[in-house]
């Protein structure tokens, strides 16, 4: 299967303030993934330390290959029509052409809820994903349109909201 090949990896991260409630933060960023993907991610952490000396812990999750595909296909299908755009129209700020990845932020607050949505602001939800031999921009843009078209031609699997 292509997409094996033109997907490598999606790494998913966020962090947890003295402030905030871990189990609340933990559950926001394993919503982000399919509900069959999250019994087996593995998450990690790290506990870092803020400029005061505060404890901020550090939660990231990796998948790769068949689920890291699953994992770009769900955000795709969760995320309103206005947020695709958005996403589409600032598609050269968010892939980086030397890494070969493209960089999302997801609201942290709103994916606790359940819902997937762009966010700027810096406490969000951070997913990279990996490309293995798409290396442009344009290129990328054909592959999440191609998802985006998989997942919007697929009415069983998913509620597409706008």
């Amino acid at each position: 299967m292509t997409r094996r090949i033109e997907l490598s990896e999606v790494a998913i991260s966020t962090h947890c303030h003295a402030t905030e409630d871990l189990d609340k933060v933990k559950k926001g960023l394993m919503n982000v993934l399919p509900s069959e993907i999250r019994s087996v991610a593995k998450l990690h952490t790290e506990v870092l330390h803020g400029y005061y000396g505060n404890p901020i812990v550090k939660l990231e999750t990796r998948v790769k290959g068949e689920d890291a595909y699953r994992v770009v296909r769900y955000v795709l299908s969760m995320i309103s029509d206005t947020d695709w755009r958005y996403l589409l129209s600032s598609l050269d700020m968010r892939y980086d052409v030397k890494d070969n990845k493209l960089f999302i932020r997801l609201d942290k607050q709103e994916a606790y809820l359940g819902n997937i949505t762009l966010y700027e602001g810096d406490d969000s939800i951070k997913i990279a994903v990996s490309f293995s031999m798409i290396r442009s921009a344009e290129a990328v843009k054909d592959f999440l349109e191609k998802v985006l078209k998989e997942v919007k031609g697929n009415e069983s699997e998913h509620v597409y909201s706008s």
